[in-house]
């Protein structure tokens, strides 16, 4: 056989077997739930298994952006962002309670909007309070609950957080929203930081210094 010359000869005599690469279509929209839009992602066929993605604090679900395409081709996966995170509109705290009740209070409405009569959910952070109150409340709802770094117990809630019980916890807690203390949540802990996106700590700290906004994460820290 004569040598290939050209990388299009070989393919030639022997075609290369490639898997398709199909990139599921994510959808981002808004549901005015009591009169506040609430912004959410969502990719994978309408009738599989329903995946609620909750997300954490300081962030929204755009912590959830690589992980939907992985997702997408088995569940059909809806992300959130809660009241005064992400792209969801973030209402006066004079008028909107920002707790974590009012917060799985809205969540709820949501699902009840999207028509989630069954649903499993991915709780990270504030996500857990947020979809554990979900669970107690509906548990016939829930299908299964992965959990990643949320509490349910006194004992996870190291020295860490002892600023939180303290009565002057506003001053306390401050420094939760600056850049340094974001920065911080991407790279404590890794071994080799130029791994992780310095896109990460740029969005989410744009949104939380949008005017009002640290008040509102005082709120409800």
């Amino acid at each position: 056989m004569n040598r290939p010359d050209s990388i299009d000869q070989i393919d030639r005599q022997r075609p290369l077997e490639r898997p398709a690469l199909v990139v599921p279509v994510i959808h981002y929209n808004k549901v005015n739930i009591d009169g506040v839009n609430v912004f959410y992602r969502e990719a994978g066929p309408a009738d599989a298994p329903v995946l609620l993605l909750l997300h954490g604090f300081p962030t929204s679900s755009h912590m959830f952006r690589n992980l939907i395409p992985l997702l997408a081709d088995r569940y059909r996966v809806i992300a959130p962002d809660y009241p005064g995170y992400g792209q969801s509109d973030s209402p006066d705290r004079s008028g909107f309670d920002y707790t974590f009740d009012n917060l799985a209070d809205v969540i709820e409405k949501l699902t009840v909007a999207l028509d989630l009569t069954k649903y499993s959910m991915y709780v990270m952070d504030y996500g857990a309070p947020i979809g554990y109150r979900l669970a107690l409340k509906h548990p016939e709802r829930v299908q299964a609950l992965i959990v990643q770094n949320g509490n349910a117990y006194t004992e996870g809630l190291a020295a860490f957080w002892d600023p939180i019980k303290s009565l002057d916890k506003r001053e306390a807690l401050a420094h939760l929203v600056t850049l340094e203390l974001t920065k911080f949540q991407y790279t404590d802990g890794v071994s080799d930081t130029s791994r992780i996106s310095p896109d990460n700590w740029v969005v989410d700290q744009a949104l939380l210094d949008r005017p009002g906004n640290r008040e509102i994460q005082l709120d409800q820290g």
